[in-house]
Parts: C-alpha cells; structure tokens; sequence
C-alpha cells in the first residue's frame, strides 16, 4: 500500500496524507458562487429540457442498472439490492437552484437498502434527504469515520461509519447473490458541514460495490492523486466507475479537491475499469464556466486518448437516464452536448 495507505489525524483533523496543503475556500467559494449566478441567468429553461429523462425506476435488478439522479446521486441496483449514493434529492438552497428537475422524485424511489455517504459537504450529506430516507424500510447508512454522531444525534438507526479500506459485507433476505460487499476507500479532498463546524474533522472518501462478481465504483469527490492506482492493485477488474468531471473551473482554485475532466480519464485509466459514467456535472451551479463545459472537456479529451480508451466505454446519462450493465443500447459517446466537438476551438487550446 503506498500513499494512501491510511488517513493521517492531527489534532482531531483529518489530512490525506503527510505535507499536504489546504487552501483557503469561503473568500474563492464565494466569487464561483457570484459568477455561476451570473452564468445561470442567460441559460433559457427550454435549453434544459433535453438534459433531463424522465425513466420510472424498477423495483429492483439482480444484473446491474444505474440510474443519475443527478449531481453525486445514483440510484444502483444489483443482486436484488437497492443504494443511493450521496443523496440531495432537492435543491440544496435559494443560490443552487437545479438546472433540470430530479432524476426520481421521492415518491418514486424504491425502498432503499443502503446509503453510501462520501464525505460531509451539503451537496453530499444533505440533511433533508437523509431525513425523508428514514422513512425507509430497513435502510442502512454507510459513512465516512467521524460522520456517525450525526445520525446518532437525530436517531438514526443501522448506522455505521468507515475509514480507509474498511470493507463490510451484508446478507439480506432479498439479496440474490446472498452477500453485497462495500469497501470505503480513499479520497483527496475535505470536509465540513457549515461556516460553524471545524474544517475535516470527518473523513472523506469513495465506496467499492462488489456484488454478483460485479464491482461498481463511486469515486465521490477528489483531486487526482496515485490513490487511484493503489485502488486499481487492490480491487482488478472494476465494471463501472462513477466519476466527477466538475467544477473545472477558475482551475487554480479547485484543482487541490476536484478533478476536471482531463484528470477524471487519467484517473479512470489509473483504475483499468471499463465503462465511465461522469457525474458531479450539470445539476447546478457550482464553478466559473458553463454548465456542459465538463462534458464537452471530458469528450474532447477522450477524443485525444481514443487509443488508449479504444477497449473502454464513456456513458454520459442524461439526468433521470437508466445505464444497464446487460443491454448496449446506448452509445459509447452520447450526443448531448450543446456545443459540438467540431465546432469548437482547437483540441489543444479548448480542451487544456
């Protein structure tokens, strides 16, 4: 195991690993907060509509189906199973209105199995969401180390919380494979709940999905590090990584916690998996650019590696949108940007 081989605590904080250096974040998350603003305005409600797909989510699925609900939350379902990842099932405050409307409503969600938290940031551990959840049958809550006092704290039941390379393994009556596999594993980024709350005093990090020999990997959010490849020696032969591609922009500012789309392929390359399905995109204003420039970054890129990636498979979904590990009826690259890569500047300048 090399650099990531377990977090570091210092005082009660948690860093990534030895040196490492924080930035400062309210003054610069201010100024993209202002400037996504100004962006969203002159964005026409009909321009979105066709991001969005209205699919009505199964019941359950023994093969694979993923479904964006948008931002970092997927509905999964596989051996029987039911997971939400990072569920925000509204918009997060007046200032993040959504660009198009919830992937599944509430009321149409399945009985959640389990949730899958990231880390504690409010567009990943948003208390509203987690509270409707509740409501839910038998519903376990999987968070990072540190993260637990919270749910204990509104009464929460079948909590439990990880650190790094901490794997636990389930077996549910409806579970046809008999036994679901989750493993928390690194992550370069931060936490913190509020303005109020002390910055990393929870962990952060992804999850491994191993059910019915498949392994799904939601990578929550990071930066690029070689943590990437430490997972790729550990877990061979992933199917399917979720991947964030934004905020990319001002790049000197986000950089240090997020990985554009560039990273995110070097990074899907780093874990050998085979298909990519971007996320973290679209769903709201979040940094100084476009809502669809980390698409149209991610497949320009994808473009300029088609060599590497020949034997790979890029599946962007629409908001709503289902992906099915058993069928191949979407294309490798879908069609919906709005700008195409044709008519863009060239490679090198667009997509740096």
């Amino acid at each position: 195991m090399g650099k990531f081989k377990e977090p570091l605590k210092n005082r009660n904080c948690f860093h990534s690993y030895v040196n490492e250096t924080f930035f400062g974040f309210l003054f610069r998350s201010f100024i993209m907060v202002i400037t996504s603003w100004f962006i969203r305005r002159k964005i026409k409600k009909s321009d979105m509509s066709r991001w969005f797909c209205k699919t009505e989510p199964v019941t359950s699925s023994i093969e694979p189906k993923i479904t964006w609900v948008g931002h970092a939350s997927f509905l999964i379902q596989v051996g029987g199973i039911n997971i939400l990842t990072d569920p925000l099932l509204r918009s997060p405050s007046t200032f993040f209105p959504r660009y198009v409307p919830l992937g599944i409503p509430f009321s149409k969600l399945p009985n959640i199995d389990f949730v899958l938290l990231s880390h504690n940031h409010p567009d990943h551990m948003d208390s509203k969401s987690l509270m409707q959840l509740k409501k839910h049958n038998g519903t376990h809550f999987l968070v990072p180390q540190g993260d637990k006092l919270w749910f204990e704290n509104k009464c929460f039941a079948r909590v439990r919380e990880y650190t790094w390379w901490e794997s636990s393994s389930f077996v549910l009556a409806h579970n046809i494979a008999k036994q679901i596999t989750f493993t928390f594993l690194p992550a370069n980024h931060w936490s913190m709940r509020g303005l109020f709350n002390r910055k990393n005093s929870s962990l952060w990090g992804g999850w491994m999905i191993e059910c019915l020999g498949h392994k799904i990997y939601f990578a929550g959010d990071t930066a690029y590090e070689s943590h990437f490849k430490e997972i790729s020696a550990k877990f061979p032969n992933i199917d399917i990584a979720l991947m964030p591609i934004g905020p990319c922009e001002k790049r000197d500012w986000v950089k240090h916690s997020h990985v554009d789309a560039k990273e995110a392929i070097a990074a899907f390359l780093d874990l050998q998996a085979k298909y990519f399905i971007p996320m973290h995109w679209g769903t709201f204003p979040m940094g100084a650019e476009t809502f669809d420039t980390p698409l149209i970054r991610l497949q320009g890129f994808w473009k300029l590696r088609a060599d590497e990636l020949s034997k790979k498979e890029l599946h962007i979904l629409k908001v709503g949108q289902r992906f099915e590990l058993s069928k191949t009826v979407q294309d490798k690259v879908s069609p919906i940007v709005v700008q195409s890569i044709d008519q863009a500047k060239p490679v090198e300048e667009s997509f740096r």
